[in-house]
């Protein structure tokens, strides 16, 4: 056996090792996506055969419109999701790149069990939620009513009732969110879309901040652009919106200011939401969109944050197909802006 031959076998024996070590179901596909080969676990999900399927073109394998619309795109960053099929109930998720150039590796893995704990995890926040709602109005209840007793309580069981009623309005805050998250995650339906107002939702969202801010008493500016509206559900914008200018008010000391605009920019529309707070550290801004993710849990105890704002407004904009872009800067304030595409746009 010649020297070339014996290099070229031992890279194809650790090649075929290596797709073998892949924790997902791999195909090697040539440029004209033919099978050439793949690991035992392209076998299991795919049911691919080997070596008797070995030339076939991989359309004769995935007989599926959705995964065949999927090959004719030029842009492969994302994974496709189709069925199955040797098991229609088992939801794959595909993912196409090139490598070495002169061949196509297709990856697969199952994420129906994903799916399904994400699905049972929403479902028991959603339940569990709903059901602090009633015990929580009772606590409230008893302590109103103590607190509005004719006979004044004594200093100390002032201050006890005056803490126990700040902890259940805090408790109140962080179900009614949870429930916002839950319904917001589970919303799916297109059907619920319909213009939105958003000069007059902004409008209404800015006169309400006023009432929050009286404390602070922030300089509040607005710049929005009339006769703009999007195509969505009012009710998650109006959240999303909401929670962005609530969190500068919170997190923006007193006397300060706050910027709030709604105006188009190029080929989209931006709802934004600029401070001259704290501003964040770099390395915090990936983070600020996971729940129960707070910067300073002192401060947000301080506040009432519950650390899923963000997260509320992740999954408003996912629905809507709009983009969340932050910018700040350590000591000088921060900028959240929600970048509407122009075709969600309406007039």
């Amino acid at each position: 056996m010649s020297s070339h031959l014996k290099i070229q076998k031992n890279q194809d024996f650790r090649f075929h090792s290596g797709i073998e070590a892949l924790p997902d179901a791999a195909l090697i596909l040539s440029p004209e996506l033919s099978i050439v080969s793949g690991n035992k676990k392209a076998q299991r999900l795919l049911g691919v055969r080997f070596p008797d399927d070995i030339g076939k073109h991989i359309e004769q394998l995935l007989i599926d419109p959705v995964f065949s619309e999927y090959l004719t795109q030029d842009n492969f960053e994302s994974p496709c999701l189709i069925t199955s099929p040797i098991n229609d109930e088992l939801q794959l998720e595909i993912s196409v790149m090139t490598f070495g150039g002169e061949r196509v590796i297709l990856m697969s893995r199952a994420i129906s069990k994903y799916h399904r704990m994400k699905k049972m995890r929403r479902e028991f926040v959603a339940n569990v939620s709903h059901e602090l709602k009633t015990p929580l109005t009772v606590v409230r209840g008893y302590v109103e009513m103590i607190q509005e007793t004719d006979h004044a309580l004594d200093p100390h069981w002032q201050k006890v009732f005056g803490t126990i009623e700040g902890q259940v309005s805090r408790m109140e805050r962080l179900v009614e969110q949870l429930l916002s998250l839950s319904k917001v995650e589970n919303n799916r339906d297109d059907d619920d879309m319909a213009h939105v107002d958003m000069p007059r939702l902004v409008e209404n969202l800015v006169e309400d901040a006023q009432w929050l801010n009286q404390e602070k008493q922030h300089d509040i500016r607005t710049n929005i652009a009339q006769n703009i509206g999007v195509f969505g559900i009012e009710t998650e914008l109006k959240s999303a919106c909401a929670n962005l200018i609530s969190n500068a008010i919170a997190y923006t000391s007193a006397d300060g200011e706050i910027s709030i605009n709604w105006q188009r920019d190029g080929d989209k529309v931006v709802f934004s939401v600029k401070d001259n707070g704290d501003g964040i550290k770099p390395e915090q801004l990936n983070r600020l969109t996971e729940r129960f993710y707070r910067i300073d849990k002192s401060r947000s105890r301080d506040t009432g944050g519950s650390g899923l704002g963000l997260a509320i407004v992740k999954h408003v904009l996912l629905h809507h197909k709009a983009e969340l872009v932050i910018t700040s800067a350590w000591g000088e304030g921060s900028e959240f802006a929600i970048y509407f595409d122009e075709g969600s746009t309406c007039l």
